[in-house]
């Protein structure tokens, strides 16, 4: 099967895998319907990486499909042949001291898809039963494949508690921060503002719901008109803009920190912090959250389907790429089959 694989040094190759079976009990072969390129692929292919994932490796975390096999143990769990499914790339051991502690988003033994075993830019995976989830068949397979992302972003947005009302921020009109725009609308907040270097991407934003887009210069000079006291919540979902966040913050206003990128040193006021009693959260992968991100993609209640800009063949996996670095993409979703 072709598949799209990681050689390190910032090189993706597009190549022949062998196809994956069935070893352990609790194996899914999963025969992927559709596949989204994630600013973290991004940063791994960057050089220097600003996301550590191993050479070798079939790219691909963000995904849904059918079952094409299944071991006696996932069979036994419900999960059958022809099934349609979402699958947490992030698979939690159950028996760390934070699995055990009711926190599996901080599990010591999660080897991610995509990044640390073979992912989804292909056409067969295999995952581990317990990160398989039923997903009806009514979503279009571009929208379903993000709910990985979505319930990456319900586990940020729940730290954040928006409330109706609320003034919000969100740095980046990536998908990420397009997701958070969803789920705060949805939530009640507003006005939300979204702040974003890419005029192709602040169209996308506004076609979410945003009150307003704004190009970050723009912004810096509206803010005291727009937000005299600052906005009570806050989305880095860039991974370069703590410090932005911070500047532009209401009084006991809270921060998420969500988008990542290892190799970013921002400058941090800490004393605003403080003194101005600010709540930061950093936020990563999902935590219980999978389940309802399915429900809400199910439900059709968020406006999604403009997140996604370009549906590519696994062959132009790079033009794709090309696309998400210049800003001209929000979401690339492939369809490897």
């Amino acid at each position: 099967m072709k598949a799209a694989v990681f050689h390190g040094d910032g090189v993706l190759r597009i190549e022949e895998r062998p196809e994956p079976g069935v070893e352990a009990p609790d194996d899914v072969i999963v025969a992927v319907e559709a596949c989204g390129v994630c600013g973290t692929d991004i940063q791994i292919l960057n050089v220097p990486p600003g996301h550590p994932a191993d050479p070798g490796v079939v790219m691909g975390h963000e995904f849904i499909g059918r079952i094409a096999a299944a071991g006696s143990e996932a069979q036994a769990a419900g999960l059958q042949a022809g099934q349609r499914v979402a699958v947490d790339p992030d698979p939690k051991c159950g028996v760390c001291r934070y699995c055990r502690a009711g926190r599996p988003v901080n599990c010591l033994n999660i080897r991610a898809l995509g990044i640390f075993r073979d992912g989804a830019l292909t056409s067969l995976v295999k995952a581990p039963a317990n990160a398989v989830f039923p997903l009806a068949d009514g979503p279009r397979m571009e929208v379903a494949a993000l709910i990985e992302p979505l319930a990456c972003v319900v586990n940020g947005a729940s730290k954040a508690n928006p409330r109706p009302g609320e003034s919000a921020v969100i740095f980046g009109a990536g998908a990420i921060g397009c997701l958070f725009l969803a789920v705060f609308r949805a939530s009640g907040a507003g006005p939300v503002f979204v702040v974003e270097p890419s005029p192709d991407r602040r169209k996308v934003a506004d076609a979410v719901g945003a009150d307003e887009t704004l190009a970050p210069d723009e912004f810096a000079a509206r803010r005291p008109d727009l937000l005299p006291e600052g906005a009570d919540l806050l989305v880095d979902a860039v991974g370069t803009q703590f410090g932005s966040a911070v500047e532009h913050a209401a009084l006991g206003a809270r921060i998420v920190l969500f988008g990542q990128n290892q190799n970013a040193r921002p400058p941090i006021h800490q004393y605003s912090i403080t003194e101005r009693s600010l709540s930061v959260f950093g936020s990563y992968i999902t935590n219980f959250t999978f389940p309802t991100a399915i429900r809400m993609v199910e439900s059709g209640a968020l406006r999604l389907e403009p997140i996604v800009t370009h549906v590519l063949p696994l062959d132009q996996t790079l033009a794709g790429l090309d696309l998400l670095r210049s800003g001209q993409a929000t979401k690339v979703v492939v369809l490897p089959q």
